[in-house]
């Protein structure tokens, strides 16, 4: 990929983290980005599971966005290209979600609404190392306190949920209150990706 090309994808990327950051669709968007460790590459198509590969090997990146502006498909097909990736190799060591300017809007329920939230400018595939998620979903399923108080008294309490679920939920929230800015935040920036150089 000619190297100025990768750089613009690169910044596109970074573009679309901060609108992430700026609604909250992510907790850990912000504090990544603040720490450095949002790592972000772009490649062909061809080289996607060699960027994974770099991803994995570099300790401080937690959450990797490999950008691949020549792709020319749809979300589905997108979504088969990430199957493929997890079903190699790599797939035991990340785990991959796919990102595509095309997705609709379906707000049914929390679980549709997310590839409508992940309209980056770009196609793109974001990795996590397993470990990296098996640790959050251990963190976000603690019981809180005074959760754990009301169960030693012998009271029901609720179950706790995966907190994908909770994520997906509060986004579904925050498209009810702010679709409008949210909207015009991910159009407006799709729209200037296409009108700038590939």
């Amino acid at each position: 990929m000619d190297a100025d090309a990768g750089a613009r994808a690169c910044e596109w990327a970074r573009r679309y983290v901060d609108v992430v950051a700026r609604f909250d669709l992510c907790p850990w968007a912000a504090p990544a980005l603040a720490k450095g460790e949002v790592w972000i590459t772009a490649c062909d198509q061809a080289d996607l599971e060699d960027a994974l590969a770099r991803f994995a090997a570099t300790p401080a990146a937690v959450v990797g966005l490999v950008v691949v502006p020549g792709f020319t498909g749809t979300l589905a097909a997108l979504r088969r290209l990430r199957g493929e990736l997890c079903e190699r190799p790599i797939g035991r060591t990340v785990a991959l979600a796919e990102f595509h300017p095309d997705a609709p809007l379906d707000d049914a329920s929390a679980q549709r609404l997310i590839p409508y939230l992940r309209r980056s400018p770009d196609p793109m595939l974001q990795a996590v190392r397993h470990e990296t998620l098996a640790h959050l979903r251990r963190g976000g399923t603690t019981m809180a306190a005074e959760l754990q108080a009301a169960v030693l008294a012998g009271h029901p309490v609720p179950p706790v949920r995966d907190i994908g679920d909770q994520i997906a939920d509060a986004n579904l929230a925050t498209l009810r209150r702010d679709g409008a800015a949210l909207a015009a935040a991910l159009d407006a920036l799709i729209s200037q990706r296409r009108a700038s150089p590939p």
